[in-house]
């Protein structure tokens, strides 16, 4: 069985399916919409998709998609809980970083933590692939501790969340049965 998920390893997705489906084989796709085309196609037997956070509220691409697809159905709710760091390129300091890059889920989640820092936010697609991309020694990322082991990253700030209880919902979804 397999997977698909929106994103590259070490993102929030990414970890749901390990966490919550850890014998699946994860398919890595470049948006939401991709990720249900994937399941509908039948190249994977379901996706993983955040549906909402506790503190920022619903992923609204995503809820949107699902209200449109009459042939997927959610087959399973999970939370996981969401730990967002500070990432940088090796011997980055804090002091000289301008702006942090992220999907604009993980930035609403870090919002308060963003401005006492005075950094300004960047949208990305998604948390994993700021990482792979970071290039600029004047930005950083907010994203997971996998991600940072996976593009050679350093954790600069560890719990950038402003809830310290921080969880999104993530969705399992599946081709409707006939």
């Amino acid at each position: 069985m397999s997977v698909a998920y929106q994103g590259v390893p070490g993102a929030f997705s990414h970890e749901a399916c390990r966490s919550f489906l850890g014998d699946e084989r994860s398919i890595g796709r470049a948006t939401f919409a991709e990720v249900i085309e994937t399941v509908l196609d039948g190249e994977a037997d379901l996706g993983m998709l955040p549906f909402e956070n506790n503190s920022a509220g619903a992923v609204e691409e995503v809820q949107a998609l699902l209200a449109a697809s009459d042939g997927v159905e959610v087959v399973a709710r999970h939370v996981l809980p969401i730990r967002i760091h500070l990432l940088g390129l090796p011997g980055s300091e804090v002091q000289k970083l301008r702006t942090a890059v992220s999907h604009p889920m993980a930035l609403k989640q870090c919002a308060q933590t963003l401005a006492s820092l005075g950094l300004a936010a960047e949208a990305a697609s998604n948390t994993a692939a700021a990482a792979q991309t970071l290039a600029d020694p004047t930005k950083a990322v907010l994203a997971s501790e996998a991600a940072a082991e996976a593009y050679g990253l350093v954790i600069l700030r560890h719990d950038l969340q402003d809830s310290t209880d921080n969880a999104s919902t993530f969705c399992v979804i599946a081709r409707k049965r006939l």
